[in-house]
């Protein structure tokens, strides 16, 4: 009987650590892409109405990896 108890253990801890995992996952990935997502358009926009084409775009990337790259440090050292 405590081999079914301990089998359940396990069972459930590796449930919980692939719940984790899938987790951090997904909060990696909103922090690399939402800010070029949201960006990048907007450069391009801005680009197409002050006829400045390409450095706004490419000036709201560059601004967008940043970020990313300042929110995922945030991430692994646990400040969030």
């Amino acid at each position: 009987m405590s081999s079914t108890t301990e089998h359940e253990k396990i069972r459930s801890r590796d449930s919980e650590n692939a719940r984790r995992l899938l987790n951090s996952a997904a909060d990696t990935t909103w922090r690399m892409f939402v800010p070029a997502l949201i960006l990048v358009p907007a450069g391009i926009f801005c680009d197409l109405k002050f006829h400045t084409k390409p450095w706004l775009t490419v000036m709201a990337a560059v601004v967008g990896l940043a970020i990313s790259v300042w929110l995922v440090a945030r991430q692994l050292r646990g400040d969030e």
